[in-house]
C-alpha cells in the first residue's frame, strides 16, 4: 500500500552541497538542483561544522592526527591546520553547536561530504587519499545520533536517491 507524506521530511545537508561556498578553499556544488521540483518537498538545513567552529573561509585545510572523528571526543585523536595548528578545541565546540542547531530543526535525515575530515563518515581524504581513519569528527556524532545519513554524492543520481 502507497503512503503518501503529509508533512515535509527535515533534512541537515553539509552546507558546501547546498551551494554555499564554504569549503576551505572556497568551493562549493548545489547537489539539491537536480532534484527540480522534488526538492520542495523538503525542508533543508545546511550547515558547515568547520564554519560554525570559526576557521573562516578561506581557511588552511584541517586533517584528523591520531586516529578518527571517535577517538577525537576521547581525546587520543586531534584535529591540525595545515599550519600544523591544533584546532582540536575550536572543532569539538563547533561540532557541537552544529549537532544542537540540528536538534533544534528536528533534523530526520543528514547528507553528508564523504572524505571531509570533518563530515565524512565512511572516507574521511578526498580523491581516494587513504590519509585518514573514518569516521570524520562531524561523521562521528552523527553516527552517535543513529542519524538517517545519505551521501552527498547519491544526490547526483536520481536511481540513489
Amino acid at each position: 500500500m502507497a503512503q503518501i507524506l503529509e508533512e515535509k521530511i527535515r533534512v541537515g545537508i553539509s552546507a558546501c552541497n547546498f551551494g554555499a561556498k564554504v569549503r576551505w578553499n572556497r568551493k562549493g556544488w548545489d547537489r539539491i538542483a537536480p532534484l527540480g521540483r522534488e526538492r520542495d518537498d523538503f525542508i533543508w538545513t545546511p550547515i558547515c561544522p568547520e564554519v560554525n567552529s570559526g576557521l573562516g573561509v578561506t581557511r588552511p585545510p584541517i586533517r584528523l592526527i591520531g586516529g578518527n572523528g571517535d577517538e577525537l571526543w576521547t581525546g587520543e585523536a586531534g584535529v591540525k591546520n595545515r599550519n600544523g595548528e591544533d584546532v582540536s578545541a575550536q572543532i569539538k565546540k563547533g561540532l557541537l553547536d552544529s549537532l544542537e542547531i540540528l536538534h533544534r530543526a528536528g533534523i530526520e535525515a543528514f547528507v553528508f561530504m564523504e572524505g571531509s575530515p570533518t563530515c565524512g563518515v565512511y572516507r574521511t581524504t578526498l580523491k581516494n587519499k587513504r590519509l585518514g581513519k573514518p569516521p570524520g569528527a562531524f561523521g562521528s556524532l552523527l553516527l552517535r545520533e543513529d542519524y538517517f545519513l545519505i551521501p552527498a554524492e547519491d544526490l547526483d543520481s536520481p536511481i540513489k536517491w
